[in-house]
Parts: C-alpha cells; sequence; structure tokens
C-alpha cells in the first residue's frame, strides 16, 4: 500500500491557568493519533509564535523522522487567549502543563520539548519538576531570569515598577512579569532534570548572553551537551546556522527519544 503523507492538524486545548490555546498537531506518515507515541511540544519564544519558521522547520523534520509534534502559541499571542500585558513565565509555565496534559490524554506516552530564548527557560522549569520529558533541547534559553532586570538601567526598572506596564515593540507587559522573575528558579529545575538535555546558544547573542549557556549546562545532569555557535545572533538569523540548529535538535531528540518509544 502507499504510505500516506505526513499531515497538520489545527487543536486547542486548556492552559492549566485557564486560558485557550491553539495549536498544530503534527501528525507523522501512517499516523492517526499521539495514542502510543512520544509527542515533542515546541515552545516558542516571547517575540515570537508557533508560525515562526524555525518552529514550522522543526515541527516538519520531526514529523518526517516519524514523532507526533505540537507547536502551540502561549496564552498571550497568535491565536491563543490572554493580554500580552499579563505576561509571565510562571504563567507560560503553566500553558505548557496543559498542553503536555492535553497530549497525555490522548495518549502520548512520553515527550521531548523544544524551547526557544523564554521558550526555553519555561521547557527547563517544566522538565525539572515532570518526568514525562525524557529528551529537552534549549536554544538561546535565559537561565538567568534576574539578569533581564540587571541589562536594563536602574531607572528602566524604576518606572516599570512605577506605572505597572512597559514597552516591548508596540506591546505592553505588565509589572507582574518583573515581580515574577524572582520566583523562577531556572537552575534549580536544571539540577532536577531527568531529560537528556542539548544546551545550544549562539557565541555572539546581544539578547541573552552565552553565559547563560554555560550557567545552564554547569547546572544540569548527564547526558547533556553545550552547542556554542561561533558568530551566532540570537534569532539564528544565519542559514548555515539555522540549518545545523534544526540538524543538532532533531538529531539530539532522536537519539534520546526514539519515535517508536512507548513508555
Amino acid at each position: 500500500m502507499p504510505q500516506c503523507d505526513a499531515t497538520t492538524e489545527r487543536v486547542t486545548m486548556r492552559s492549566r491557568r485557564g486560558p485557550r490555546l491553539a495549536g498544530v498537531l503534527h501528525l507523522p506518515a501512517g499516523v492517526a493519533d499521539p495514542a502510543g507515541r512520544p509527542a515533542v511540544v515546541l515552545c516558542h519564544g516571547m517575540e515570537s509564535t508557533k508560525e515562526g519558521a524555525k518552529h514550522q522547520a522543526l515541527a516538519a523534520r520531526l514529523s518526517a523522522r516519524g514523532y507526533v509534534c505540537l507547536r502551540f502559541d502561549f496564552s498571550y499571542v497568535g491565536e491563543s487567549e490572554g493580554r500580552f500585558e499579563d505576561l509571565t513565565i510562571s504563567g507560560e509555565i503553566e500553558d505548557l502543563g496543559g498542553v503536555v496534559d492535553w497530549l497525555t490524554d490522548r495518549g502520548a506516552t512520553s515527550f521531548g520539548l523544544v524551547g526557544s530564548s523564554l521558550g526555553g527557560t519555561v521547557a527547563v522549569v517544566f522538565a525539572g519538576s515532570d518526568p514525562r520529558v525524557r529528551a529537552l533541547v534549549t536554544i538561546a534559553a535565559v537561565a538567568l531570569p534576574l539578569g533581564i532586570l540587571e541589562r536594563m538601567s536602574p531607572d528602566a526598572v524604576e518606572a516599570w515598577r512605577r506605572h505597572g506596564l512597559r514597552g516591548e515593540r508596540g506591546e505592553r507587559i505588565g509589572s507582574g512579569f518583573l515581580d515574577d522573575l524572582g520566583r523562577v528558579d531556572v537552575l534549580g529545575a536544571a539540577r532536577r532534570l531527568a531529560a537528556a538535555t542539548l544546551v545550544a546558544h549562539g557565541a555572539d547573542d546581544r539578547v541573552v548572553p552565552v553565559t547563560d549557556a554555560h550557567a545552564l549546562f554547569a547546572a544540569m545532569p548527564e547526558p547533556k551537551r553545550l552547542v556554542v555557535t561561533p558568530a551566532c545572533d540570537h534569532r539564528y538569523s544565519d542559514t548555515a546556522h539555522l540549518e545545523a540548529l534544526i540538524d543538532g535538535a532533531v538529531d539530539w531528540i532522536a537519539g534520546h527519544l526514539p519515535p517508536d518509544h512507548a513508555t
């Protein structure tokens, strides 16, 4: 019989904190649903969505390798419910929990996570307390959340606290994000990881310094790997850098969570 092509399905689920989340479920050829299979969830960064080119490419490559893959919008952007100004890392962790729960309810057996920038932070913290996650890839992840404030001027931080909102590319982020930073222990979560983890970062990242990658890698147990790409920026804008990143991420997932792994 001829083999069917991989398929995609637009789906909705709920964050553990309530908002409706929009996603796209990728199913490999010949697979009708996630039941009995591992699934890979993609977590975008603050200024992106599930429609980002990197995550679309990752989803296509992963489904071609036999994985169920879900990319979704966190509850402040894209097609999901929620207001951008209510963004917090803790809230995004609840969003990811809702996505993993939804896939588990549909029979997914174990999980891989790929997180970019703040999505990488969310993936680490979630995986540090959930043994269902067997493989993890972080891309330019924030490991030291308070560093976000340390890289701002004191006047800017004070203005954010005083006015409650801060502009960000035409959007507004509430002071709840600022207050939440000190409550998120990324390195503590990294020490508790049971997942095999690949830490990827650009050496010339001007948004999240590469020192965050080194701190994250040092905290986590084996098996782990650190890949710092020379002359690479936060977004992996160079096509060669992006292609190498996607190759490495897919190979890492495949090496530590085979697509037919059922437990």
